[in-house]
């Protein structure tokens, strides 16, 4: 299906119905008490119309004797109301901010329950999650206003037809054959609308982007030293532009289209309204019914119209939550086994014969064989774009093989339970988590059971050489981190060795580090890889380097080169081969040598 499609009517109605249910769980006393509220509310303007019916008619007819208990009825009927109203928008608040809660939360859960990495690595879901993301705090409260003004109206409006019919039958046909296309039209001007923002969801993503870099600490240096903010403001015009373009056109063509409606609409009330004058200058209705059916044709023309634009708004909501339905309903391609097969003991790794292609069709390895004993300390190099780090999300069962299958204890990696699997691994990956918490949690995260274990989190902070930075720290271990929230800002090394700390924390049988002193010094990398070469004992570590010295001491290196496996051996055994292995050595030495 067309991603920016607008649902239809019938699916979209199917879409607020699970919406509003899905409401009904997140307060169910609340959804009762203001249901009951509204269906009162909504009956409040016939109850007007009538009572102003029969002060009128009492007063024409002179007869004074009811005047003062409908005055007091009619006081009442205003004070109800008034006292309704903001009855009715205090739970509306409450309720919003429930169900919006309920929203991000079923958000995080799914996500949470996407064990592979295939979702969330897709273009498509990052359209969704912008959809999801600008929406979520605005969209469900949003769709309880439209609720709750689309039941009051539906009330006031069928309490008008019985009323009308009483005097006139074809007079609410009428009038409510004359809102039909009118309301058709506000609701494909929701469509259309919604439809642009689906389109523009990726140019919206670029411009969040480009203001990003424009704003964000990280980037502040490089956009200063090289101009970058004439550019990035080009480059966010011209995202703009097209956006705007699309809304714009969209906007005036669906103007348009609601003249012919608006006009059909109007003019059905006219007749209404006009055959009413005529019947009461014939002398067929009394005052006070004359006043009864022009306020009830002016109160349902309105009613009419605010229902229409309520029901179009509601399919505009629709919309939001048709894409939310639709992530809640996302699976994965990798899932946990009907019955998971216990972590085996020997935690020795092979990979046979492994075939990998990512969702887009782009082959990343052919053929990869190799076995990691269960201890061992194991290399993976090779030069940018070879593999190595889709080796580690296969290991980790972020994605399966395209072919061939990955054992651990003999056991294939698929026959384990992914969650039970992950937790005996710790890993420092290219991209580690910065998260804007205080160090102690920043290096916690790394084991939840350990997050207020700072004895355990110390441990982690020393063998990383964090200890030193959080010595430096006016409040230690409970410094808040990220300037964003005015925390300390920490340097790329800083935040690297807090990201090990953070892989050290769990008590893991197997250490994945990809490229974990990139942003490190010499010395800092020299000692850090020591502290490995003392945490390894006992367990299983892969690790992957571009900096041949750092991983010439390790157990045995594996050379992947485009995507296949080319060496495997010692440092030593590789160099006497002269082949891959020899070739990055050597250009690495000698770039080290002219240096």
């Amino acid at each position: 299906m067309d991603r920016y499609r607008a649902p239809g009517l019938r699916a979209s109605t199917h879409t607020v119905l699970r919406a509003a249910m899905l409401l009904g769980r997140a307060d169910p006393l609340r959804v009762t008490v203001l249901t009951t509220l509204l269906l009162l509310e909504g009956l409040l303007p016939v109850a007007l119309i009538q009572i102003n019916k029969l002060l009128v008619d009492d007063l024409a007819a002179a007869r004074y004797a009811a005047l003062t208990s409908l005055v007091l009825a009619w006081v009442a009927v205003q004070l109800l109301g008034a006292l309704l109203a903001p009855t009715v928008q205090a739970l509306q608040g409450d309720l919003a901010e429930r169900f919006a809660a309920l929203v991000n939360e079923r958000i995080l859960d799914k996500s949470a329950s996407l064990l592979g990495l295939d979702v969330v690595e897709d273009e498509s879901f990052h359209d969704d999650l912008e959809v999801l993301q600008s929406g979520a705090s605005s969209r469900p409260l949003n769709l309880i206003v439209n609720l709750v003004y689309s039941v009051r109206d539906v009330v006031t409006l069928a309490a008008l037809v019985l009323l009308l019919a009483g005097y006139a039958s074809w007079m609410p046909l009428l009038l409510l054959a004359g809102a039909f296309p009118y309301a058709r039209a506000m609701i494909s001007l929701r469509e259309a609308s919604w439809r642009a923002v689906l389109g523009r969801s990726r140019e919206a993503r670029a411009m969040n982007y480009l203001a990003g870099v424009a704003l964000e600490p990280g980037h502040a240096q490089e956009a200063r030293l090289y101009g970058l903010f004439g550019w990035l403001r080009s480059r966010y015009h011209e995202h703009f532009t097209r956006v705007h373009r699309l809304m714009r056109r969209t906007r005036w063509a669906e103007v348009a289209r609601l003249l012919l409606p608006a006009l059909f609409f109007f003019g059905a009330a006219g007749l209404a309204f006009g055959w009413t004058v005529r019947a009461a200058a014939a002398g067929a209705y009394s005052l006070g019914t004359v006043v009864l059916v022009l306020q009830s044709i002016a109160r349902m023309q309105q009613t009419s119209q605010d229902l229409t634009t309520w029901v179009g708004f509601l399919y505009e909501r629709a919309q939001f939550f048709d894409r939310f339905f639709h992530f809640l309903e996302a699976s994965s391609t990798v899932q946990a086994p009907p019955t998971p097969a216990p972590i085996p003991d020997d935690l020795t790794i092979a990979f046979e014969n492994v075939h990998f292609a990512y969702p887009d069709g782009r082959p990343v390895l052919r053929g990869v064989s190799f076995r990691i004993p269960a201890g061992e300390t194991v290399a993976l190099v090779g030069e940018n774009g070879a593999g190595k780090t889709t080796v580690v999300k296969l290991l980790l069962r972020f994605y399966d093989p395209s072919e061939g299958r990955i054992t651990v204890g003999g056991r294939d990696l698929r026959e384990l339970d992914p969650a039970a699997w992950r937790r005996v691994v710790s890993a420092v990956f290219q991209n580690f988590g910065r998260y804007a918490f205080t160090l102690g949690e920043n290096i916690g995260l790394g084991d939840l059971e350990r997050l207020d274990d700072k004895a355990a989190i110390e441990r982690a902070a020393a063998s990383a050489g964090v200890d030193e930075l959080a010595a430096r720290m006016p409040h230690g271990y409970d410094e808040q981190l990220d300037k964003a929230f005015g925390g300390t800002e920490l340097s790329g090394g800083e935040w690297q060795k807090v990201a090990i700390a953070r892989a050290l924390l769990r008590d893991a049988r197997l250490l994945v580090l990809d490229e974990p002193a990139a942003a490190l010094d010499a010395r800092a990398e020299r000692a850090l890889y020591q502290s490995f070469a003392r945490l390894g004992a006992g367990r299983t570590v892969l690790m992957i380097s571009h900096r041949l010295a750092s991983v010439k001491d390790v157990d045995r290196i594996l050379v992947l080169k485009q995507g296949r496996l080319v060496e495997e051996g010692t440092h030593a055994q590789l160099l006497e081969r002269i082949g891959e292995y020899h070739e990055l050595w050597t250009l690495q030495a000698r770039r080290y040598t002219h240096g």
